[in-house]
C-alpha cells in the first residue's frame, strides 16, 4: 500500500472503548470509520468526542464498510456473532478487541491482567494502589473506567492494570500479561456464551500468551481451578488453605509466608474482600511492589462505589447498595459477610441465563426476607419458593419501602440483585443511585 494511502479500520460500538479506538488508530496513522447501530440523536455526547477525521456510519451495520478495510476494532458491548463481524472474518479481514489494539501500541508496557466473574474491577483498583505505593507509573483501566486505548496514548507507563471481560478476551490475540489473575468463575453473560466451559474457555484467554517466566495468580478455593494446565509460574490465594503462598491465618493476611496485616487493619467490608485483597496483594508482589507499599494501600483503600456501601442508617437499620452483584456468584459471595438472619435481600432484573437454584446455598438461613423485582422476578421466585420468605414487588421503590417497613434494629437492607439491570436502568450505578435516593429519603438523609 503506497504511502499516500494509510490503511483503513472499522471501529464497530460509539461507547467510551469505542471513541478511544478511534483516536489511537488515527494516532497510528490509520484512516477510521466508526460504526453503530444507534442513531445520531442517540449519540451525541460520544460523536462530540470524536476526532474530525474521523467518519461515522451509523443507524445499522452495513457489510459495504468491510469494503476496503483492513482491520475491524471491536467495542465490548459489541457481540461476537454480530453478522457484520462474522463477514468480515468470512473475509479475511481482522477482527480484534479493543484491547487487543492498546496492547499492541504499548508492546514492552509491562500488563497486569485481572479477570473472573466477580471482584475484578475491586482487584484492579487495589492493586493500581499498591504499585502507585510503590513509586511505579500505573495506567488503570480496560473494562472499567479508562479504556486501554486511552491508556496507550497517554503513556508511557512503568505498568499498566487492566480489568479484562472474557468479551474483551475473546477478541485478543496477542496480549501478555506478565502478571494474569483469574478470580473465580460462576455463571454469567450465559446469554453470549452458550455454556459455563465456553465461559471459561473466554476466561481462560488471560494466560494464553504468557511465557514460562510470567506469572498466574489463581483462587485456590475455586474448584474449576483445580486442573488447569498452564505453562506459566502459578501462586494461589485462599480463605481456607494455608499451604498457599496467599492465605488467611486467623485474623492476620499472609503473604509469601509472612504476615502481611490483621483483618481489621482493612477498610473493605466482607470476606469477598479479603479475597479480593489476598489475590491484589499476590499479583502487586509479582509486579514488584514492596510489602510495605501493599499493606498501606489495603489500610487506606476505601472501596468502590455500588460495592457493599452503605448509604442510609435509621433505628438501628443500614441499608447497604451492592448494585454491583449482577450475578448469582457476586451476591452469594457478599451474602456471607452479613450475620445470619438479618439480611433483608432486594433481588431481581435480567438474569441473563442464570438458574437461580444456585442461589439456594447462599440464602438458606440467611436471609430473612427476599423482595424480587424485575424481569426475573417469577424465575426467581420459582427457584428460591420454600427456601425462604419472598414478596414480589416489582419495582425498586416498593422493595425498598416493603424491607424497610420489616426490617428491625441490627438488620440490612442489601441491593445485591443478581442480575443486570438494563429491564428498568440505564446501568447497575443508575439502580445503585436510585437505592440510595430511596433509602435516604426513608430515613431522612441519614
Amino acid at each position: 500500500m503506497s504511502r499516500s494511502t494509510p490503511p483503513h479500520a472499522l471501529v464497530v460500538g460509539l461507547g467510551a472503548s469505542g471513541v478511544a479506538a478511534a483516536k489511537l488508530l488515527l494516532h497510528e496513522g490509520w484512516r477510521v470509520t466508526i460504526n453503530d447501530r444507534a442513531h445520531k440523536a442517540d449519540l451525541e455526547v460520544r460523536l462530540a468526542e470524536l476526532p474530525s477525521g474521523v467518519l461515522r456510519s451509523l443507524g445499522g451495520h452495513n457489510p459495504a464498510l468491510l469494503t476496503g478495510t483492513s482491520r475491524v476494532v471491536v467495542s465490548p458491548g459489541v457481540p461476537w456473532d454480530l453478522p457484520l463481524l462474522v463477514e468480515a472474518r468470512r473475509r479475511r479481514i481482522e477482527v480484534i478487541a479493543e484491547v487487543e489494539l492498546a496492547v499492541r501500541v504499548m508492546a514492552g508496557t509491562p500488563i497486569i491482567g485481572v479477570t473472573g466473574s466477580n471482584g475484578k474491577t475491586t482487584v484492579t483498583s487495589l492493586l493500581g494502589e499498591m504499585l502507585r505505593a510503590a513509586g511505579q507509573r500505573v495506567g488503570v483501566g480496560g473494562n472499567i473506567g479508562t479504556a486501554a486505548s486511552e491508556l496507550a496514548l497517554a503513556g508511557p507507563w512503568d505498568a499498566v492494570v487492566l480489568e479484562l471481560s472474557s468479551f474483551q478476551l475473546e477478541g485478543s490475540a496477542t496480549l501478555r500479561p506478565r502478571v494474569a489473575v483469574l478470580l473465580n468463575v460462576s455463571p454469567d453473560h450465559l446469554d453470549r456464551h452458550p455454556t459455563m466451559e465456553a465461559y471459561l474457555a473466554a476466561k481462560m484467554r488471560v494466560f494464553r500468551q504468557q511465557h514460562h517466566d510470567d506469572w498466574a495468580v489463581l483462587n485456590a478455593d475455586d474448584p474449576a481451578f483445580a486442573a488447569l494446565g498452564l505453562h506459566s509460574r502459578v501462586v494461589r490465594f485462599s480463605l481456607v488453605r494455608t499451604d498457599v503462598e496467599a492465605h488467611l491465618a486467623g485474623d492476620t493476611l499472609v503473604l509469601d509466608g509472612a504476615p502481611l496485616l490483621r483483618r481489621s487493619e482493612m477498610r473493605l467490608l466482607g470476606e469477598h474482600n479479603v479475597a479480593n485483597a489476598l489475590a491484589a496483594g499476590l499479583a502487586a508482589a509479582r509486579a514488584g511492589a514492596g510489602r510495605e507499599a501493599i499493606a498501606t494501600a489495603l489500610r487506606t483503600f476505601r472501596g468502590l462505589p455500588h460495592r457493599h456501601q452503605i448509604v442510609a442508617e435509621a433505628g438501628g437499620v443500614r441499608f447497604v447498595d451492592d448494585s454491583k452483584g449482577t450475578n448469582i456468584g457476586a451476591t452469594a459471595a457478599g451474602l456471607a459477610g452479613y450475620q445470619a438472619g438479618t439480611i433483608h435481600l432486594i433481588l431481581g432484573g435480567l438474569g441473563k441465563g442464570q438458574d437461580f437454584r444456585e442461589l439456594k446455598p447462599a440464602v438458606a438461613g440467611r436471609v430473612a426476607c427476599a423482595y424480587l423485582i424485575g424481569a426475573d422476578a417469577p424465575a426467581i421466585a420459582a427457584a428460591l419458593e420454600g427456601v425462604v420468605p419472598l414478596e414480589t414487588c416489582g419495582t425498586l421503590d416498593v422493595a425498598v419501602r416493603r424491607a424497610a417497613a420489616q426490617a428491625k434494629r441490627g438488620d440490612v437492607v442489601l441491593l445485591s440483585p443478581a442480575c443486570a439491570s438494563f429491564d428498568q436502568f440505564d446501568d447497575y450505578a443508575h439502580r445503585g443511585d436510585e437505592f440510595a435516593r430511596l433509602a435516604r429519603a426513608l430515613t431522612g438523609g441519614r
